[in-house]
């Protein structure tokens, strides 16, 4: 490929004007293949989407910004490139390939350049736009079960993901915060209103703060890292339902420093878009699954300053999309009121309630595992399970067998203090997220329940302990099942059964009075502890 920073390498035509080009590709005969007429064209600033019916092309504005430098053929042709590498990780099918565009400028053909070339577009499978989460989300067309595959999906991406170079300066704190600051400043020259009620200099005080509490481990995790080549764009209108489950697409290709950051900044918009948006449920079922499938809950600390740099973000596209507009027209208005939104988000997050922390506790089968399952949506509270950290601990994944004998291998002594140690970490983390937590382990002894009472209890917030049991016999039923099915990250067995009792240390009295005992075996178990908790019958 020609070097990106020159004028257009071997055989480069004299600039095309950029609009008429655009109108030429109107024509049905300008593409190798059938079309559904009329061609639609969607135009951003800075781009142009024609829409063919099968396939939809992405052409490059031949502009110079700011923040990017499409100024060259060359360079657009190296954009449309690094824009088809980086989406095609997370869309395979989605993004084809790219395209000369050949002819000459009045009869312009797509895919056929002749060795000298009038642009270049990405070409993409056309899809409905329907299906993209916003209008999803806004329809209430979309459950948590796919928001929930969508975190594993996004987990797994980032968990691929190249690590930022050690020599490059992206993720480096000061540059970070400078980028949130930035978005201030253009907010307040865009929305002067705002900013003279006060309410941007209280938002940014806040946002000093919260950088100045986090910018040791922000530090720390680029040494890391956990720096790296995200998506940079995640927000709910660039992931769309396709082929059937929920696709991030359209991330960022023209800038690095937007794209190689801390993987929590990445995740970050999309938990605060579904926010704003009202649909905390399903802010909910992406975080927990993000967060099982990466491991990565030292990240969740971040949280809450990145997703008030997002909120910023889509505030001044907003703004800039109402300015853009003229005053008091009624295209403006939907705009502006989007900027009222998500300052108002930002606003509220300083009143959000404590989080707490709830530990489970019994035998194998004792049904901890379904009930901080059932509970976790509706507490919204994010669940840490022992056997999927034990197991990640071990370098395995959480169905694999780790063929462990009894009391040894991942289950000696020592691994098990290793598994309680890395709980408390994940919860603490959570915790100072200012996220509620359910930490689903056996808690057999009274010292491993002691340490995260107390942690919390460091954090000045209140902590629950869910005891839960059944008839022997139920549970002997249901652990020879669940090893029957071989779809659950526990190894108990019968055997591991009868030794727990010996094991088990029975609540103390201090223990009993922020405890909730829960028959799993009875019908009505999950809504008696559900009015208990929201009762506030534990201390909270």
């Amino acid at each position: 490929m020609n070097d990106p920073g020159r004028g257009g390498g071997s055989g480069a035509r004299r600039p095309v004007p950029a609009r008429p080009l655009i109108e030429a590709l109107r024509a049905a005969q300008a593409y190798p293949h059938p079309v559904q007429l009329p061609i639609r064209v969607v135009e951003t600033h800075v781009s142009w989407v024609l829409l063919t019916g099968p396939y939809a092309y992405k052409i490059k504005k031949p502009l110079k910004l700011s923040f990017l430098d499409y100024s060259t053929l060359a360079r657009r042709q190296f954009f449309c490139e690094e824009e088809l590498r980086l989406n095609r990780r997370c869309a395979p099918d989605l993004y084809l390939d790219v395209v000369a565009i050949g002819g000459s400028p009045d009869a312009p053909r797509v895919g056929e350049s002749g060795g000298s070339a009038l642009e270049y577009a990405v070409r993409m499978v056309q899809f409905d736009t329907t299906q993209e989460l916003d209008a999803l989300v806004d329809a209430r067309g979309v459950e948590r079960d796919e928001l929930a595959e969508l975190g594993v999906r996004i987990g797994l991406f980032h968990a691929a993901a190249a690590r930022v170079p050690a020599d490059a300066p992206f993720g480096v704190p000061a540059g970070v915060h400078r980028i949130t600051l930035d978005n201030f400043a253009e907010l307040e020259s865009i929305a002067g209103a705002a900013a003279a009620t006060g309410r941007l200099a209280e938002l940014r005080r806040r946002a000093d703060g919260s950088f100045a509490a986090v910018q040791t481990l922000m530090s720390g995790r680029r040494e890391g890292g956990w720096v790296r080549e995200c998506h940079g764009d995640l927000h709910c209108a660039n992931v769309v339902r396709w082929q059937g489950r929920l696709t991030p697409f359209d991330g960022i290709e023209f800038d690095p420093g937007l794209r190689f950051v801390d993987v929590a900044s990445d995740i970050a918009f999309l938990t605060m878009d579904l926010a704003v948006r009202g649909r905390p449920e399903l802010r909910h079922a992406v975080l927990n699954a993000w967060a099982e499938s990466l491991g990565d809950y030292q990240g969740l600390e971040l949280l809450p300053y990145y997703e008030g740099y997002r909120a910023l973000v889509r505030a001044k596209v907003a703004a800039l999309r109402a300015q853009q507009t003229a005053a008091g027209a009624a295209a403006g208005l939907r705009p502006a009121a989007e900027v009222a939104r998500y300052l108002d988000w930002l606003s509220l997050q300083a009143e959000r309630a404590p989080p707490r922390l709830l530990i489970t506790c019994g035998l194998s089968g004792s049904g901890k595992t379904w009930l901080a399952r059932q509970l976790a949506p509706s507490l919204g509270a994010l669940h840490v399970r022992s056997d999927v950290e034990r197991k990640r601990l071990a370098g395995l994944s959480a169905l694999e067998d780790s063929r462990s004998p009894p009391d040894a291998g991942l289950y000696t002594g020592e691994f098990n203090a290793r598994t309680y140690r890395r709980l408390a970490e994940c919860a603490q983390s959570c915790l100072r997220a200012g996220e509620s937590v359910i930490v689903d382990a056996a808690f057999l002894r009274r010292e491993e329940r002691r340490k995260l009472i107390a942690m919390a209890s460091a954090l000045g917030l209140h902590a629950a302990i869910l005891h839960c049991s059944a008839p022997i016999e139920v549970l002997r039923q249901r652990i020879a099942a669940r090893r029957a099915a071989r779809r659950d990250p526990s190894e108990a067995d019968v055997g591991l059964l009868d030794r727990q009792p010996s094991y088990w240390e029975p609540l103390a009295a201090e223990e009993r009075g922020i405890a909730v005992e829960v028959n799993t075996d009875h019908r009505g178990a999950l809504s008696a502890v559900l009015r208990q908790l929201r009762a506030g019958e534990t201390p909270r």
